[in-house]
């Protein structure tokens, strides 16, 4: 057994400082969420409380062990009488909201992320589906339940592997040095995840689990250390505020993560609970102020109820909250906060008598709200989200942005480029060793456009194949350079893509018109690849390596329509959407400026545009032209919704625009 200061171990004096620094962590993630942009790296609120959790809960284990009164089901038992009430009060009414406000589709996925939830699984599930920074979590109203869950999964093997340690090891300094390398072990792998792989990094908790033990070290090294000077508390103190504080300043997205980035956070959240242990310290004093504590008390309630206001506000404004927007919510969430820990964690706890309720009996009823909820879950799922709640004009919007090009799962890839033939031709059917006449090559941003080249060539007459591969831009000879934030490419994946293209021009030699569409501003950066024609060491600029791309068409004798990019939508709700196809028309409060969608479009506009000018067999068609009109860009066309997200159309939108395009009037590709 582990021999510690008895009045240490068994006493667990109140530190009001560790309630106070919980009252920062929450600070800095409610400012990260509301306002980002104010402080890049508030995320790290979450790192101070797994340290905090770490420490607190070693704390108690070790006081209990130190009694002989360790029970790992009473440990447990009062971790859900701390955590689940509030938990399930909370879930209750963000499902409420989620019924109200989300359409179907991601009603459904909010439904998988409450059994997720429920489950202690959030945080592989969001693993599964988004990385934290992506934009699609900015709309996941449980996304912040990921670190609750690696909490869980803590609470659930910390203590065994405590007492493991505590019966096996005898020396308390040795037991340190074994937590510290279990620790170090994580950091490792930490830094490699993040360099790697960095959603897995983030969310999955052998990543996470050197904070936690950091705290673990921190509760267990105290009875080993002196207790230092005021004056030196006084410096620890201030050093471990400005690791803090300098973190949440200088961290940003675009920085791998944890890894040794949170180290320093790591080290100043132990230095602020340390410095605080043996009296007061200027800092630790203004922790310990009444209305700080008080804060930090209310932190989980407050954690519980902020994340999900902003997302489901930005979901129905279908975009981030203004200042005063965000303002608000945060003021409203902190009333949330306070009311569920005042009503719910306090007095419905006690009043219920969960208070001095049995471990079995907090489990079985665990189970039945785990229960419950999961049911709800699966009706919601089962239901595809319910979409008969919707009335006409919001169910004709939800069924249109819903549905993408049907071809795509069987004809979008590289590696489907000859596979699939009878369900991947469209227009005319291929005569038996007959080349196509028309092929459509690019990103997602081409494989949105199939419907409406689809329509084109059945209109002419012509026999046409999707060869598309998502994320990698119909560009050949080079790999594009990703900018901050932006997902890294798969730079193989691409380059076998492009393989594939010239595969398929020797496999049709008769091929007429090829369509280039691509999210072409993410390729303003290129480098060359093992297919540039001037080698690795040649420049790579987008004018460049587009020219040399449709050179391999032209002389070929094919013919080419490069499609530009759709407008980016700096507002995308179908919310909105509804009410504007309930006032039959199309002039709706999301829309995004024109001028904004010139400035980010220009660059690419203006190489095509001198390409069409100086080839009359290269044409462009600029999408901007079509979907804005002199002042706007919406995701309307002519009350047609057109749009399936910010920047991808829809099947029935792509197919609709097919009036306002034209194939190029056969030129060299028929005089052959």
């Amino acid at each position: 057994m582990i021999r510690t200061h008895t009045a240490h171990a068994s006493a667990l004096p109140y530190l009001p400082h560790v309630d106070g620094l919980r009252a920062l962590a929450i600070a800095l993630v409610v400012i990260f969420h509301a306002w980002p942009s104010t402080l890049t790296g508030g995320f790290i609120g979450v790192d101070v409380f797994f340290v905090i959790s770490g420490f607190i809960i070693t704390r108690q284990l070790i006081a209990d062990m130190e009694r002989g009164e360790f029970s790992y089901v009473a440990f447990l038992g009062r971790r859900v009488r701390r955590l689940v009430p509030a938990a399930f009060v909370c879930s209750l009414l963000v499902s409420a909201a989620a019924i109200v406000v989300l359409m179907p589709d991601d009603l459904s996925k909010y439904g998988e992320s409450l059994a997720a939830m429920w489950t202690m699984t959030a945080n592989f599930h969001f693993y599964d589906n988004s990385g934290y920074f992506d934009a699609p979590s900015a709309e996941a109203p449980l996304l912040n339940m990921w670190s609750l869950a690696v909490e869980d999964q803590f609470y659930l093997t910390w203590p065994l592997l405590l007492l493991l340690l505590v019966r096996r090891v005898s020396a308390p300094a040795k037991i340190v040095a074994a937590v510290l390398a279990l620790a170090g072990l994580s950091l490792l792998h930490s830094e490699f995840a993040a360099r790697t792989d960095p959603s897995l990094a983030f969310y999955l908790p052998l990543s996470r689990a050197f904070e936690l033990l950091a705290g673990c070290a921190l509760a267990l090294a105290l009875p080993l250390v002196a207790a230092p000077r005021l004056g030196v508390r006084g410096v620890l103190d201030a050093i471990g505020l400005a690791l803090v504080a300098g973190s949440a300043v200088a961290l940003h997205a675009d920085i791998p993560f944890p890894g040794l980035a949170v180290v320093p956070t790591i080290v100043g959240t132990g230095l602020l609970i340390f410095a605080g242990l043996s009296g007061p310290t200027p800092v630790s004093r203004l922790l310990s102020l009444k209305p700080v504590v008080l804060a930090g008390r209310m932190s989980y309630s407050i954690y519980l109820y902020h994340w999900p206001l902003l997302a489901l506000a930005t979901y129905q404004l279908g975009r981030a909250p203004h200042a005063g927007e965000a303002a608000l919510l945060v003021l409203a969430s902190v009333a949330l906060g306070a009311l569920s820990w005042g009503l719910v964690e306090q007095a419905w706890t006690r009043r219920a008598g969960l208070a001095e309720m049995a471990p079995a009996g907090l489990f079985k009823r665990t189970a039945a709200a785990t229960v419950a909820l999961c049911l709800l879950t699966t009706a919601i799922v089962a239901g595809e989200g319910w979409p008969q709640r919707l009335d006409t004009p919001a169910y004709k919007v939800y069924s249109a942005a819903s549905q993408g090009n049907p071809l795509r799962g069987a004809c979008d890839g590289y590696d489907q480029a000859f596979a699939h033939n009878d369900y991947c031709t469209f227009g005319r059917p291929l005569a038996e060793n007959a080349s196509y006449d028309i092929a459509i090559f690019g990103d997602s941003n081409a494989d949105h456009f199939v419907p409406m080249i689809r329509k084109l060539a059945e209109n002419a007459g012509y026999s046409g194949r999707q060869v598309t591969q998502s994320a990698c831009g119909a560009l050949i000879g080079a790999s594009r350079v990703p900018r901050p934030g932006d997902p890294r490419p798969d730079d193989e994946t691409c380059a076998r893509y492009q393989e594939t293209i010239l595969a398929f021009l020797d496999r049709n030699p008769g091929l007429k018109i090829a369509v280039l569409s691509s999210g072409w501003e993410y390729y303003r950066n290129l480098k060359p690849n093992r297919l540039s024609q001037a080698g690795a060491e040649a420049n790579a600029t987008f004018a460049q390596i587009a020219a040399e791309t449709i050179g391999i068409f032209r002389r070929r004798g094919i013919d080419v329509l490069i499609i530009g990019q759709v407008p980016f939508l700096e507002t995308f709700s179908l919310r909105c959407f509804a009410d504007a196809a309930r006032r039959d028309t199309e002039e709706t409060d999301c829309t995004t400026p024109r001028p904004a969608v010139d400035a980010t479009l220009s660059f690419s506009q203006a190489v095509f545009k001198s390409l069409d000018d100086h080839d009359d067999d290269v044409a462009f068609l600029s999408m901007a032209d079509v979907l804005c009109t002199s002042s706007t860009c919406s995701a309307f066309k002519d009350e047609v919704l057109v749009y399936r997200d910010r920047n991808h159309l829809n099947a029935s939108g792509s197919a609709y625009l097919s009036r306002y395009a034209s194939l190029p009037a056969i030129g060299a590709a028929m005089r052959r």
